[in-house]
């Protein structure tokens, strides 16, 4: 069976058939840096570029490294303790469905994301990519499910 290709910009666009938006809450906090010129940061699912002027570049403590725009970490984080953020808006996300290829373009640059990995969604409705394991290992699900 051939692989669906599903380009995907806005959360809107996202198919009804993939199910409800899950939401859950983080386990984790994170520090931050400004990104030393223009970098590029290699994800499983392709590159992502952060600008310095735009961008924040997000550093877990496993050294996973990847950028967030500014004005969206400032809405979406509170300080929690020294040098240290916690994303405070509630992650919303659908996994990808097998035999499918979503195509997101996301702020920082295209993803091609695979199941069993997330299709993410922020605060407007901008889309990016969470893998499986990350999501098992960093995220608790709602009980209710979805959001």
């Amino acid at each position: 069976m051939q692989e669906q290709r599903i380009s995907i910009g806005h959360a809107s666009e996202i198919p009804t058939t993939w199910g409800a938006l899950r939401s859950a809450s983080r386990r984790f906090t994170v520090a931050i840096r400004e990104p030393r010129g223009t970098e590029t940061f290699s994800v499983a699912w392709g590159e992502l570029t952060a600008d310095p002027n735009l961008d924040w570049v997000v550093m877990l403590d496993d050294g996973t490294a990847y950028p967030i725009k500014k004005d969206l970490f400032e809405r979406t984080y509170e300080a929690a303790g020294a040098g240290r953020y916690r994303k405070v808006e509630r992650s919303r996300l659908v996994q990808v469905p097998p035999d499918t290829v979503a195509l997101l373009a996301t702020l920082e640059g295209p993803l091609e994301v695979r199941h069993p990995d997330y299709v993410a969604v922020g605060a407007r409705g901008e889309v990016y990519a969470n893998a499986a394991n990350w999501v098992r290992e960093h995220l608790r699900f709602d009980t209710a499910g979805s959001a």
